[in-house]
């Protein structure tokens, strides 16, 4: 027969097996949710108000694709992939929609189809569609589309698109890496997952380079 002794301490260490046992299997269900095929176009946001002269002055079809379309869900991809790193900018992101919508309702930029056009109308005037994708696609996918206008104005295409694939990975591997305290962020495993592939980054690169001619 265990003494009392004994036995608190063979109770403690099978106690602590399975509290190690359940937090590995905690952790191998979090990662397993992670690793999901999420389907990032499902999530919307809201554009805010000042980018909704943008939105009304786009075509059906263009808008179609901005909310539901491959350039809609890279955005959203890219957006969760640099949450929590991207800057508070709200009165960059405020100035960046009233600038975008008051350049969609120029006549010159952005004119009226009319009924001859027939299947040319959809095709017609500014294609403010990665901006509208990047609005309906939350705060942090703006700051994102800030950002490629940025490198596409500094960088040829090839180097922009090069440079955001090491951006993705890096960024991704750092998700990834498992934290001292051993703490699994599901949000962050989710991101760290994401598969975006160099010709949507290159479509990305392209649709800023189309919107920094304005």
């Amino acid at each position: 027969m265990h003494s009392l002794p004994t036995l608190v301490l063979t109770t403690m260490a099978s106690f602590g097996n399975l509290t190690n046992a359940f937090l590995r299997a905690s952790q191998e269900t979090t990662i397993a949710l992670a690793n999901l095929n999420f389907d990032f176009s499902i999530i919307k946001f809201d554009a805010p108000k000042e980018y909704q002269g943008l939105g009304d002055s786009l075509s059906r079809r263009r808008k179609v694709a901005a909310e539901d379309g491959a350039i809609h869900i890279t955005a959203r991809k890219l957006g969760a992939l640099f949450s929590g790193v991207t800057p508070d900018v709200p009165n960059l992101i405020r100035a960046y929609g009233l600038r975008a919508s008051e350049v969609a309702k120029l006549p010159a930029v952005n004119p009226k189809a009319t009924s001859g056009m027939n299947i040319f109308a959809d095709h017609l005037g500014v294609d403010g569609t990665s901006i509208w994708a990047a609005a309906t696609s939350g705060n942090d996918a703006v700051k994102i589309h800030l950002l490629a206008c940025l490198l596409a104005r500094i960088w040829r295409r090839d180097e922009a698109v090069s440079i955001w694939y090491e951006l993705v990975e890096q960024r991704k591997t750092l998700l990834q890496s498992v934290k001292s305290d051993n703490s699994v962020n599901l949000s962050d495993l989710t991101a760290s997952r994401v598969d975006i592939s160099r010709s949507q980054l290159d479509e990305w690169d392209a649709s800023a380079r189309y919107v920094i001619k304005f």
